[in-house]
């Protein structure tokens, strides 16, 4: 079991290693990441968000951040999933069934699951048929990042008799779970983002976590910051991708390109428009780090506020969050396509790999459109409204 920092950090690296020795062919091949996932699973990092006293590492978010970054600027994909395990299992203690929520989090400790998630809200929503024993759940997600990967799933569905949506837990080895492994997107190959279907999956009442409303009577800031997360988590993924692909540039540019040969130099390295390049692109992707942990920074404190939070709070979180998603969207997507100008034509070649980086940022930054996060920072700039809570916001 991880429980401090130093140990949380060690593990990281050391799996962000092995992901990139094997990310080129990883990326190529496209196969769901089950081994992958096993070697996390091995690392001690799983309970890492779990608390202490109910037998988890007791880690925050700052360290589970930074312990996901190295392993995001190995493979995004593999940086994404495994994001989401932790999104999705923290998500778990935002809702109202506190017994329920507490033997789920004993269950991932001494079972070590892996958690994925079918919520995507473009999609029809999930049915739930009231049963003796709890409901059963059917319906189809067609993005749903590592539910393929999962022992447990988080989700919401809709009861058909009474209209009330309720958040679930779905065991992903039940019988009537047919996940389709058909995630074939040009990036974020091994973020394991295919459909899962659910026919009459039984859903017990131990795993029915209660009411699931954004808006309305029953909404709740403390209950709704599970968007939140996840918009956060994908900052830190578009930061990670810059900060790959910047590693991978400047170690191409030390021991293969060669300089042009107008340049005047000797070496790549002495060249002053990749000088000037790469430091250019440093520090773009410095300050898009520092507006993405000052977003960490505000939803932490949202997070730490419990059942007290207050919709000018949560409503900070959301605009700092959103303003990242702005400047991490530009940069990512910058970064990844300029690398290849200070490596030289040699860089396309299918053997550096250097397209997974802008890939990845392509697929991952469409995840929902940014513009509408521009427009959400302007509203706050312009008359001080926060963003609406809502499935993105």
């Amino acid at each position: 079991m991880i429980s401090t920092e130093a140990a949380a950090l060690d593990a990281a690296e050391l799996l962000a290693e092995r992901f990139a020795a094997d990310a080129v062919r990883a990326d190529a091949e496209g196969r769901a990441p089950f081994e992958q996932i096993a070697a996390f699973r091995a690392s001690g990092l799983l309970p890492a968000l779990v608390p202490a006293r109910l037998g988890g590492g007791g880690l925050d978010w700052h360290t589970v951040l930074r312990a996901l970054r190295p392993i995001v600027r190995a493979d995004a994909g593999l940086g994404h999933v495994i994001a989401y395990h932790f999104v999705n299992s923290w998500r778990l203690q935002l809702n109202e069934n506190r017994h329920a929520v507490d033997d789920l989090y004993r269950g991932l400790v001494s079972n070590s699951w892996f958690w994925g998630g079918a919520g995507n809200p473009r999609d029809a929503g999930l049915e739930l048929t009231p049963t003796p024993d709890g409901f059963t759940v059917s319906g189809r997600k067609f993005f749903a990042t590592g539910a393929q990967l999962a022992d447990r799933v988080t989700a919401s569905g809709t009861r058909v008799d009474t209209g009330e949506r309720l958040a679930i837990v779905i065991d992903a080895k039940s019988a009537g779970v047919l996940h389709h492994d058909d995630w074939s997107n040009i990036g974020q190959r091994l973020s394991a983002s295919g459909s899962v279907s659910f026919t009459n999956v039984a859903v017990p009442h131990s795993h029915v976590l209660g009411p699931n409303e954004q808006d309305g009577e029953l909404y709740r800031p403390f209950g709704s910051l599970s968007i939140l997360a996840f918009q956060l988590v994908l900052n830190h993924l578009h930061v990670g991708i810059a900060e790959g692909a910047l590693a991978e540039a400047a170690s191409y540019a030390r021991t293969t390109t060669r300089p042009w040969a107008t340049s005047g130099v000797d070496r790549a390295t002495d060249d002053p428009y990749i000088r000037q390049s790469i430091g250019e692109l440093t520090a773009e992707t410095r300050a898009a780090d520092a507006l993405t942990w000052s977003a960490t920074n505000l939803f932490v404190d949202a997070a730490s506020a419990g059942a007290e939070l207050g919709d000018d709070e949560r409503g900070r979180a959301a605009v700092e969050i959103a303003a990242a998603k702005v400047v991490t969207t530009r940069t990512a997507l910058h970064v990844a396509s300029t690398a290849f100008e200070l490596m030289g034509a040699r860089s396309t070649s299918g053997s550096a790999g250097m397209d997974r980086f802008w890939r990845n940022a392509r697929t991952l930054t469409l995840h929902d459109p940014v513009v509408y996060k521009a427009q959400e920072v302007g509203d706050f700039a312009l008359t001080g409204a926060f963003p609406t809570p809502s499935a993105y916001s």
